[in-house]
Parts: structure tokens; C-alpha cells; sequence
């Protein structure tokens, strides 16, 4: 504020402090979030199986999409697979796409590998 010509400084170091604590305040606390290799232990229990190894599971790295959040690849996709997921207790969301295989790594001409997504719960 100007008064008489003069700048006058408006904020005191009072309020400077209290700015400052609102803002320490609103920080969130860090979640913690889980390793690539607890992420596949937690999966391997669903496609370890012998049942499930037509599957292809592979390409499993951690994702910056949202915070906890793991991506694999799959030849083949089920809807029992996706609800396998979804039952892990420490799963909060899963999502998937299609995407084209490179030349020669699918199983016929026209066939899809699916980028499935695992979005985890946060450890605390």
C-alpha cells in the first residue's frame, strides 16, 4: 500500500508466521507406497498357477500413471482374470488396454496384448 507517497509494508513477520503454519499444515502425509518386488509377489500368487501360464505374464514395472501403481502385460485377457485382481485385498483399482504386439510375438496375426494397470491401496 502506498499512504503519503511511501510504500508501506502490509505484512508483519506475525503474519508471515501464520502464513507459513497454514501451509506446513495442508501438507499431506507421504504414503507409502510398495516396491516393484512386493508388487510381484503379491500378483505371482494369481499367475504362478499352472492353469494360468497360457497367460504370458510378463513386463512387470512400477508406473507413473498414479502413485502405487504397477504395469504388466498379458497375450490373453480374461474377466475372471481382472476380478482375481480386483479381490486382492491390497488392490484399489486395475485398468487395462489393448496394445499391437511387435511383428511375430502373438499368437495369430490379428491378436492383441493387453497393458493391464494395478493401482495399489497406500501401506498405512
Amino acid at each position: 500500500m502506498i499512504y503519503g507517497g511511501k510504500l508501506k509494508n502490509v505484512w508483519s513477520t506475525a503474519s508471515w508466521m501464520k502464513l507459513f503454519e497454514m501451509s506446513r499444515r495442508r501438507k499431506k502425509p507421504k504414503q507409502e507406497q510398495y516396491s516393484v518386488e512386493e508388487s510381484l509377489e503379491i500378483l505371482s500368487s494369481l499367475f504362478d498357477r499352472p492353469s494360468e501360464k497360457f497367460l504370458n505374464f510378463k513386463n512387470h514395472i512400477k508406473h507413473d500413471l498414479k502413485p502405487n501403481t504397477f504395469r504388466f502385460t498379458l497375450d490373453i485377457m480374461s474377466l475372471e482374470v481382472l476380478i482375481s485382481i480386483m479381490e486382492l485385498s491390497q488392490v484399489k483399482n486395475v485398468y487395462f488396454n489393448p496394445s499391437v504386439p511387435p511383428p511375430g510375438g502373438s499368437i495369430d496375426s490379428i491378436s492383441m496384448r493387453y497393458k493391464v494397470y494395478v493401482e495399489y491401496h497406500s501401506k498405512n
